[in-house]
C-alpha cells in the first residue's frame, strides 16, 4: 500500500496568492473595457453635454445663492425699519381728567401772587436803602480829618497810645499806664458800639472800631485828654 503524501502549507499558500492575483487582474481588465466601451459609446458631444450640465447646475446654485442672499438682506432691512419706527404716543396715551378751577380758587391763586410780588418788591426796596445807607456810612468814615490838635496823641491802637504816653513830656509817673488805658478803653467801646449800631446799622466791624477809636481820642473818659487838661 502506497505511503500517503502530507499537505504542503506554503505551496498551498503560494497558489491562492496566484489564483488571487489573477482573479484581480482579470476583474480590472474586464472594468477597463468596460469603461472603454462607454467612453467610446457617448462620444465628443456626449461630453460636451456633460460639460453643459454641469456648468448649467453651477448657474442654478449661483442663482440659488444670490436670492437667498437677497432675501437675508430684505428680512434684515425690515428688522431695522421696525426697530426705528418710533412708538405711537397715542395709542399708549392714557387720557386724564382735568380739574375744573372754579372762580374762588382763582381769585385766592392771583391774590397769593399778588401778595409775593409785593413782598419781594418791598424786599427789594429795603436791600436798596441799606446799601445806599451803608456807602454814606463808608464815605462818612473814610473822610480823612485835617484839622489836627497837637494837643492829642495820634494812635491807631491802644498799644500805641500807651507807647506815645512813655516818651510824651511833662506826664506824670503811671506805674500801670497800660491798665487803665485799656480798661478805659474796653468800657467806652462796650457803650457806644451798641449805640452806633443802632445809629447806623449796616457797617462792618472794623468801620465801627475805626469810628469808635475816633471817638475815643476826643472823649473826656480817654486818660489821655485828661492829662492834656
Amino acid at each position: 500500500m502506497p505511503k500517503k503524501m502530507g499537505v504542503n502549507s506554503k505551496a498551498e499558500a503560494a497558489r491562492a496568492r496566484k489564483s488571487a492575483t489573477e482573479a484581480e487582474r482579470k476583474e480590472r481588465d474586464a472594468r477597463e473595457k468596460e469603461e472603454q466601451f462607454w467612453r467610446e459609446a457617448e462620444g465628443p458631444k456626449s461630453r460636451a453635454a456633460k460639460k453643459r450640465e454641469e456648468e448649467s447646475e453651477k448657474r442654478a446654485e449661483a442663482v440659488a445663492r444670490r436670492a437667498e442672499a437677497r432675501r437675508l438682506a430684505e428680512q434684515e432691512e425690515k428688522e431695522i425699519d421696525k426697530s426705528m419706527k418710533k412708538p405711537d404716543k397715542k395709542a399708549n396715551r392714557v387720557s386724564i381728567p382735568v380739574p375744573k378751577v372754579t372762580e374762588a380758587e382763582l381769585r385766592r391763586q392771583r391774590e397769593e401772587e399778588q401778595a409775593e410780588l409785593a413782598k419781594k418788591a418791598d424786599e427789594m426796596k429795603r436791600r436798596q436803602s441799606r446799601t445806599a445807607a451803608v456807602e454814606d456810612y463808608e464815605k462818612m468814615v473814610l473822610v480823612t480829618n485835617t484839622n489836627r490838635d497837637d494837643s492829642i496823641i495820634e494812635a491807631r491802637t491802644v498799644e500805641d497810645a500807651i507807647a506815645q504816653m512813655a516818651v510824651t513830656d511833662n506826664l506824670p509817673v503811671d506805674k500801670h499806664p497800660e491798665r487803665r488805658l485799656k480798661a478805659s478803653f474796653k468800657a467806652f467801646e462796650e457803650v457806644e458800639l451798641p449805640k452806633l449800631k443802632e445809629e447806623k446799622p449796616g457797617l462792618t466791624h472794623n468801620q465801627y472800631k475805626d469810628m469808635i477809636w475816633k471817638l475815643w481820642k476826643k472823649s473826656p473818659d480817654n486818660p489821655l485828654n485828661q492829662i492834656n487838661e
